[in-house]
């Protein structure tokens, strides 16, 4: 059970940073035609396109794809290639297309039908932005048409924002190719880098490695950068695209639901340690690292930043003890002390009030 504190926006409205669900990319659309080449123009594909704003346009081979292009009046934002043509194939396509003044800056992005160890190579060396191997998610095709909507001028960098493009979607998106870069928040002090469909490194409030990684997608916000090119340092650690997906996501779609409804991160709450001795033999050993967080000053957003637990782990444990009494908001003590303060310093030695008739006086004694 999840304590309801503020209301909460529909699904539909609302828009965590780090990701909503898994098929909803709504939001500002990017627009534009996007050409699909070859047999990658399958259904899945097509409806991922259309749900991101795209207009997908299909040729059957080489010769529709440069004739289509020679004569548009508006080219498309994005090139979609088959590495498998009747009349030829994607890579030479994207050779011809990079010699071209008119369509050269073109986004290209080639999908094969099975893995080539020459593949990655003669991609890189046609100038493709990126290469896919079958079976393609076609959630991933739409992130990066997306994402190569927001090209910086000739530059092979890209602007984004986490509203519109979830950094969890990014990363997915990112891990399904071969390319290599590194993406910077502008509004947050976090980035991740990436090299041949693996996260090796990753950086968010001082922390670095998968913990850092984590927390970026939780809390990171705002806008963003994807700078593609060689990252040759020495990584912090190892992620590839299943283990994201098995392992990574589930928490985070955990903790989405926990932070639309239920504690508000801003929260500022302390314990109760009346309530705590009560509770405290129901509860497990290491809450007691969740507890000593909550000290009235810490937020819970700042306590899930400090503890050491995983980030859905720590929420749900935080939303457990408030709904038992044992974690209590702060502002409700603070109200108590600023009540006894105005009560003034306790009486402890004036006589209480006579109450009623006051008593008959005692007769002076008289002499004998």
């Amino acid at each position: 059970m999840v304590a309801y504190l503020h209301s909460a926006p529909s699904t539909a409205a609302s828009t965590p940073s780090g990701g909503r669900s898994a098929l909803d990319l709504s939001g500002e659309v990017a627009g534009g035609s996007v050409l699909v080449v070859g047999e990658v123009s399958r259904p899945e594909v097509t409806e991922a396109l259309r749900a991101e704003g795209f207009e997908p346009v299909h040729v059957e081979g080489m010769r529709d794809a440069l004739a289509r292009l020679a004569s548009a009046e508006a080219l498309p934002r994005l090139v979609v290639i088959d590495a498998e043509l009747p009349d030829g194939d994607g890579f030479s396509l994207c050779g011809l297309l990079r010699a071209d003044a008119k369509v050269e800056h073109l986004p290209v992005l080639l999908v094969a039908r099975q893995q080539e160890e020459f593949h990655r190579d003669l991609a890189a060396g046609v100038g493709a932005d990126e290469y896919l191997v079958e079976p393609v998610d076609a959630r991933d095709v739409a992130v990066l048409a997306r994402l190569k909507a927001g090209r910086r001028g000739e530059q092979d960098v890209y602007d984004a924002h986490t509203g519109r493009l979830p950094l969890v979607h990014l990363v997915r998106a990112l891990l399904s190719g071969v390319r290599s870069g590194r993406v910077t928040l502008s509004e947050d002090t976090g980035a991740f880098t990436f090299r041949h469909g693996l996260l090796v490194d990753a950086s968010f409030h001082g922390e670095r490695g998968s913990l850092a990684f984590r927390r970026l997608l939780c809390f990171g916000a705002g806008g963003y950068t994807v700078t593609f090119g060689p990252e040759l340092h020495r990584g912090s650690f190892s992620m590839d695209r299943a283990y994201l997906c098995e392992q990574v996501v589930p928490d985070l779609e955990r903790f989405e639901v926990l932070r639309v409804r239920g504690l508000p991160l801003a929260a500022r709450l302390t314990v109760d340690f009346n309530r705590l001795a009560r509770e405290l033999p129901t509860l497990p050993e290491d809450v007691e690292q969740v507890v000593r967080l909550f000290d009235g000053r810490r937020t819970v957003r700042a306590m899930l930043l400090e503890c050491r637990f995983p980030e859905a782990l720590a929420y749900e444990a935080a939303t457990r003890l408030f709904m038992l009494g044992v974690l209590v908001p702060a502002i409700l003590v603070e109200e108590r002390e600023r009540a006894r303060e105005s009560a003034g310093p306790p009486r402890l030695f004036e006589p209480a009030p006579l109450t009623g008739d006051a008593p008959a006086s005692e007769p002076e004694p008289t002499a004998s």
